[in-house]
């Protein structure tokens, strides 16, 4: 099968490497990527199956938090970090149903991504921003523009902070949610280091261009909610947070939840 679905104007990856980006599109079930990706979800599959369903879930669940805050929480900004290629529905295209006037910022520095979301956006309710996740000074500097920061934003982090040390994700969780207002949302999912993700990470990671990927424990999951409420039912297998039709149930590895910024305390 040839190389399909690129946009003429994307930069050619090296030859023969793994776009982590193209890789999750191509595990999602997506058409962005390319026969290299498909073969290394293929291997990773075979060594570690239950993976594409794993990621699969991880953008069910994504969907779900979304709908679930534009609906139920009325939130109407949200800021969406590491966003990969886009994989319709995208969040601007659910919460807008439920939110006319919503706003949505996604945000990533991969050429490859940058290539497909500046030609995919719907301007004035969604745009891109290309920037590193670790740089929450120039991150911030585009939302002050496009946010309303006395309203609440969500944030969400879908199955990508595995690809940073626990000083970096939790340096951009904190530099970001410092600056919104309390009712503001962190959703947050993520692998758990089940034998079949560990088998999966170790393959995945020495994979020429594949940013490694590192699970964490349940325990270290939760120290990203620190000082928030935990929306019900708090930190739970993805498939098990507000199930709907759609929800496929999948063998556990990864986690989710939603917290809200809680108002401030008078000393």
């Amino acid at each position: 099968m040839s190389d399909i679905a690129h946009s003429p104007d994307q930069p050619a990856a090296a030859d023969g490497e793994v776009s982590s980006a193209r890789f999750w599109n191509a595990a999602q079930g997506g058409k962005d990527n390319y026969e290299r990706d498909r073969q290394a979800v293929a291997a990773v599959e075979a060594m570690a199956p239950g993976i594409t369903a794993d990621a699969r879930s991880a953008r069910q669940f994504l969907r779900r938090t979304v709908r679930w805050a534009a609906a139920e929480a009325g939130v109407t900004q949200y800021l969406d970090l590491g966003a990969g290629l886009p994989l319709e529905p995208d969040i601007h295209q659910i919460v807008s149903h439920h939110q006319p006037d919503a706003r949505v910022l996604y945000v990533d520095n991969d050429p490859v991504v940058l290539a497909h979301q500046g030609a995919y956006q719907d301007p004035p309710l969604s745009s891109y921003i290309d920037a590193d996740m670790r740089d929450t000074d120039v991150i911030m500097s585009h939302v002050t523009e496009t946010f309303d920061l006395a309203k609440p934003v969500m944030l969400t982090f879908s199955s990508v902070l595995g690809h940073f040390s626990d000083e970096e994700a939790h340096g951009i969780v904190g530099g970001l949610l410092e600056h919104l207002a309390p009712g503001s949302c962190l959703m947050l999912s993520h692998d758990i280091p089940t034998p079949a993700i560990i088998a999966a990470c170790e393959i995945y990671s020495s994979a020429p261009g594949a940013l490694p990927y590192q699970p964490r424990t349940i325990e270290q999951l939760l120290r990203f909610f620190d000082g928030m409420d935990i929306v019900e039912p708090g930190l739970v297998p993805l498939f098990e947070w507000h199930p709907d039709d759609s929800t496929e149930i999948t063998e556990v590895m990864g986690y989710g939840a939603v917290g809200r910024k809680a108002a401030c305390t008078a000393a």
